[in-house]
């Protein structure tokens, strides 16, 4: 089954690339089309003599081009696919020619080598070497404790410097005050609280926050209270533990992951938003088990022009395995195994009331209070414009809008005064919709970071 055009805009890298490809989504410039059930093909004539060869494998979906670009999917596999919707008729049923076939067999060698592997290296180590390799991990893992520790004892002194003095003259002191702190975390191997550094760094300096001494002093007493909760770890219950070691920096091999027993369900891809940090993208993609009612979050990165591992469209669903990541309140996970993709049924999982998704995310913080964002998706609700901007129930209460939000406008105009079904991010103060469900389809902002 193919997606809309929504859908296959939504899978291109940037903007650019949505616009070249609708423009290459005409039968003019594209010979020798064919399909299967699981796979179309092309060739595109770009300036040169010999015809772009692209190819889609319609499961995932996949795509490969023999163009130069290095953006994925390339403008040539955006166009090929919307043309494929467009008009099916011009692409002839049949058997793929040898260099489509090639790739097909590659592909599927690929994930069968790999299951292979990870099998392999299971049985392969014995008891002495799973020891020897055990010991030699712990003595790196002592060697990285001292240092995180010696490094949050330095950003303690830090902040408790910061709150004797105050934040009224942080701007004057520019980004360097910042930036020297953020540095000494990275050389202390606790890259998570460089990380949170720098976005505090973002706030004092973003001008078009209202209340930014606000959002930086909450922000500087949960790196505070980060730091404290590492220095206690062995005090804390094991799930946390792991949200607190991941948030300082440690990470989990995506093995370890997905050698867990997983979640089953239909997933629909409900909500997406991506942020840019210097030359790596970031991309939040929310799913949500029509079966369950779990929620996942599906975190991606891709360096420069380079596409993301697996292509994951808002309002499409497909059946599939998830492992989560250990934490109290479980939401990153891992695709472990996946069915084909399939447009958004023209119904949503049942969105639980207002009161019932508060009560779930006080649940969640309970479990683990360093939760920054928790997706909700809220019934009924009417978007208001205004000095507050927020979303209003129907018994009269009241959800307000980030102050980051960029599409009010656009959500203003798909509600038209009518109540919608929002999905979005919670913080605790204010809510980013993502995406709005009505009238049978799902509408899906492309949000930059925001909080």
């Amino acid at each position: 089954m193919t997606l809309n055009a929504d859908q296959i805009l939504a899978l291109a890298p940037d903007a650019s690339s949505a616009k070249a490809g609708s423009q290459l989504a005409g039968p003019a410039k594209w010979g020798n089309l064919g399909r299967t059930d699981t796979a179309v093909w092309g060739e595109c004539q770009g300036s040169g003599k010999v015809p772009y060869r692209t190819q889609i494998d319609l499961a995932e979906p996949a795509f490969k081009c023999s163009c130069p670009s290095r953006k994925f999917p390339c403008k040539h596999g955006i166009g090929l696919y919307l043309l494929l919707t467009s008009n099916a008729s011009l692409f002839a049923a049949g058997a793929p020619p040898q260099w489509v076939a090639d790739w097909i067999d590659s592909r599927q060698q690929r994930s069968e080598k790999k299951l292979q592997s990870a099998a392999d290296k299971v049985i392969a180590t014995t008891p002495e070497q799973a020891a020897a390799q055990a010991a030699a991990a712990q003595k790196r893992e002592d060697k990285r404790d001292s240092k995180v520790a010696a490094g949050i004892a330095e950003l303690h002194t830090w902040l408790e410097d910061l709150a004797r003095e105050g934040l009224s003259t942080l701007r004057a002191r520019g980004p360097a005050f910042w930036n020297d702190i953020a540095a000494r975390m990275v050389d202390a191997q606790a890259g998570g609280l460089a990380a949170r550094l720098r976005r505090a760094s973002g706030m004092c300096f973003d001008t078009t926050l209202p209340d930014w001494e606000t959002q930086l002093a909450r922000e500087l007493a949960s790196i505070y209270l980060l730091g404290t909760a590492c220095r206690r770890l062995p005090e804390l219950p094991p799930e946390l533990q792991s949200d607190v070691r991941t948030l300082v920096g440690w990470t989990i091999s995506q093995e370890d992951v997905l050698a867990q027993a997983g979640v089953r369900d239909r997933w629909q891809v409900l909500a997406q938003h991506t942020s840019d940090s210097e030359r790596i993208r970031a991309r939040t993609t929310w799913l949500r088990g029509m079966a369950s009612g779990c929620w996942a979050m599906i975190l991606q990165y891709a360096a420069g022009t380079q596409g993301y591992d697996k292509v994951l469209a808002p309002g499409t669903q497909f059946d599939a395995e998830l492992c989560f990541y250990p934490s109290a309140y479980p939401l990153r996970a891992l695709i472990k195994e996946q069915d084909a993709v399939s447009p958004l049924d023209t119904s949503l999982a049942s969105a639980p009331t207002l009161d019932a998704s508060l009560a779930a995310y006080a649940d969640a913080l309970a479990r683990n209070p360093f939760l920054d964002r928790f997706p909700l998706a809220l019934g009924a609700m009417v978007p208001r414009a205004g000095a507050a901007p927020h979303l209003a129930g129907a018994d009269g209460r009241i959800i307000p809008l980030h102050a980051g939000f960029r599409h009010l406008w656009p959500l203003l105009a798909l509600s038209g005064g009518h109540p919608v079904t929002v999905i979005g991010e919670w913080d605790g103060y204010a809510i980013v919709p993502l995406s709005v469900f009505a009238e049978n389809r799902l509408h899906y902002f492309d949000n930059e970071t925001v909080a």
